[in-house]
């Protein structure tokens, strides 16, 4: 007997999606790392998470990891009890309230604090009234941006049936949709009745084109690359020893230099993506130090930058960040792939090509009660609105 459907108003009746029965799919919730088939990276790194917990890792991920099997196809599932606001990667306080609540200081600065908090602090106790935190990840990868799912939309509403059973308390939630690299999964979570919630802009650059190559400051960047005093390293295995020097150059940008909200990857965090070929990397090396890198994925004709550090103590001239995002450039044009440049620096960006996107939370929240879905129904409309004045 179905105990939660789709809609809260509707009539308690087996699930169906035009038409096809969604329970034909295989839903399976893994709590033990030993039930999740290693036959794959993504098998892998999620049975790690789940074996020595997220935090082994990810120094602040106080989180549960389990694993969704759906049809055979095995997607990490984060749940967040409500708790955990440490990074904007898996709370949706700490990404709407908090995170946002810094970026405004930092582009607002002269703005008095008092003032500022007085406009604040109500926000987020709103948000925070409503237990914006008590939510369900579906395909959270604890990265900025996520692989694809790569579910139909029968797929997703079997996965929505099964998630509600389970955890009847908390909104769903897929992060990273992007309707112009993904627009199949963004339809789909349309049709089963998944808000969007527009989450932040990202950039796009096509290195199936030949446009990029043409831009002056790509040129220059390449130049500089191809010039440049370092060493370009490949090799995984070469790279592992410098995990540790990964997770320094890492630290002190994202965390450092831009917000402790981000996730706090460790040096395990890159001995793992090194390892298990989670990632593939790219490092500068000199002098036997590694000065500059940048990990990346790849997934249906799409290349995804997922990390990258420099050492920023050293000088300008060398152009350290230009020559790791010129690193992904000449990466994904000799491959001719779309190239996610995930947010920040746009106007960094879009001078090398790339083409601002927004990326969008979809969630479900109909078998919430009014106040709880009241919060996500806000945040959608703040987002139509944000992106109305930003056109």
């Amino acid at each position: 007997m179905c105990q939660y459907p789709l809609r809260r108003r509707a009539a308690c009746l087996p699930l169906v999606y035009k038409g096809e029965a969604v329970h034909r799919s295989s839903i399976e919730i893994l709590s033990e790392y030993a039930q999740v088939p290693a036959r794959d990276m993504a098998g892998r790194y999620i049975a790690s998470l789940m074996q020595y917990g997220p935090m082994f890792y990810v120094a602040h991920a106080n989180i549960a990891i389990k694993a969704l099997s759906i049809d055979g196809k095995v997607l990490p599932l984060v749940i967040n009890a409500g708790t955990s606001a440490t990074s904007y990667v898996w709370s949706p306080y700490a990404h709407y309230a908090l995170y946002t609540i810094e970026e405004f200081r930092k582009r607002h600065a002269p703005i008095p604090t008092m003032s500022f908090r007085g406009l604040a602090l109500p926000f987020g106790a709103a948000l925070r009234t409503t237990s914006i935190d008590r939510v369900v990840f579906v395909n959270n990868w604890l990265w900025s941006t996520n692989p694809s799912p790569g579910l139909s939309a029968a797929q997703i509403g079997a996965v929505t049936s099964r998630l509600l059973e389970a955890y009847p308390d908390s909104a769903i939630v897929f992060r990273s949709v992007n309707p112009l690299l993904d627009p199949s999964l963004y339809k789909a979570l349309g049709e089963n009745d998944y808000r969007l919630v527009r989450s932040r802009r990202v950039y796009v650059l096509d290195g199936a084109s030949p446009r990029p190559l043409q831009h002056y400051n790509t040129q220059i960047d390449l130049k500089l690359l191809h010039n440049s005093p370092y060493q370009i390293i490949a090799c995984q295995s070469t790279l592992e020893p410098y995990a540790p020097r990964m997770a320094e150059l890492y630290s002190a940008l994202y965390l450092t230099k831009h917000s402790r909200l981000n996730p706090h990857f460790n040096a395990e965090f890159f001995r793992l993506t090194l390892k298990e070929h989670i990632f593939q990397y790219r490092a500068l090396s000199r002098n036997g130090s590694i000065d500059a890198f940048v990990a990346f994925f790849v997934e249906r004709e799409v290349m995804t930058g997922a990390v990258l550090g420099y050492a920023q103590e050293l000088s300008q001239k060398l152009g350290l960040y230009r020559l790791a995002v010129a690193m992904l450039i000449a990466e994904a044009t000799t491959r001719h792939l779309q190239l996610n440049l995930s947010g920040g620096v746009g106007q960094f960006k879009m001078l090398r090509g790339a083409i601002p996107v927004e990326e969008f939370d979809a969630v479900y929240d109909h078998h919430l009660p009014f106040h709880r879905r009241l919060a996500w129904t806000a945040l959608q409309i703040t987002g139509r609105l944000s992106l109305s004045a930003s056109q």
